[in-house]
């Protein structure tokens, strides 16, 4: 990472973690995780898979709220504010200023799961659920999901407005745990319209259930490493290709 993309991130991250959205669905994720001994009379004998799913799903739902609501802005503020063409203005090219918007924006949710995944572990004891490092791999496959969204949400932010972008982003992570569903319909459909338009999504659109071990990870199952390494290179590539998309796009605007 070059100096100048390094001081956009430090940059990004500073500004974004002093957004009120943020510090507002932080708080919201501890208050949710900390709650979770309440229903544990509820459990029925499942009190470490509940305990376990709920606040898996907490730490996912919360990291990819910041992801769309915080990454949707996260360009476009720039251009609104008109600070661009100050940044622009200095030896700073525009795939080091989006990398660099994206960098911050990644070290934002890294925090971010930090500090619910710490409040998880403080959850589970006062839950009465044995405590182990299980948990961390759906946390760790949680980021590799966000690297994407927050990918999709730079890609949108470079030019539409931040709700548009924030729908259009929460469309793909609907969308993109359905992908299974849209190749068994482009399978089952007899008509061509419907098949091509499912295949063009599935093949479009990321594949966000290969990151979701919630189930597993409750049950205590084993996942196989080698899907989990594809997984990851497959956000990994999935990631850069839309950063690229986005930058040719930034590129084309005048500024």
């Amino acid at each position: 990472m070059t100096g100048r993309i390094a001081g956009i991130a430090v940059n990004t991250f500073r500004e974004s973690i002093r957004d009120k959205v943020l510090v507002t669905l932080l708080i919201f994720a501890v208050l949710v995780m900390g709650s979770a001994p309440i229903i544990r009379p509820l459990a029925l004998g499942e009190e470490g898979k509940v305990m376990k799913d709920l606040g898996l799903a907490a730490i996912t739902f919360f990291t990819v709220l910041i992801a769309i609501l915080v990454g949707g802005r996260i360009v476009y503020k720039e251009v609104e504010k008109r600070t661009i063409y100050i940044m622009l203005a200095k030896p700073v090219r525009r795939w080091e200023f989006i990398v660099g918007k994206y960098a911050g924006l990644m070290a934002v949710l890294a925090v971010s799961l930090v500090v619910m995944t710490a409040c998880f572990y403080v959850m589970l004891p006062l839950s009465g659920v044995k405590v182990s490092l299980y948990p961390l791999l759906a946390v760790a496959m949680t980021f590799f999901q966000l690297a994407i969204l927050t990918a999709v949400a730079v890609f949108f932010s470079t030019f539409v407005t931040p709700i548009a972008s924030a729908v259009f982003t929460f469309a793909v992570y609907f969308v993109g745990h359905l992908t299974r569903d849209l190749k068994l319909l482009a399978a089952m459909s007899p008509s061509p319209l419907v098949k091509g338009v499912s295949e063009f999504l599935y093949y479009v659109l990321p594949n966000l259930t290969n990151f979701n071990l919630r189930a597993e990870v409750a049950r205590d199952a084993l996942v196989d490493p080698a899907s989990l390494a594809l997984a990851v290179g497959y956000s990994i590539v999935y990631s850069a290709t839309l950063l690229l998309v986005s930058v040719a796009i930034f590129n084309r605007k005048e500024f």
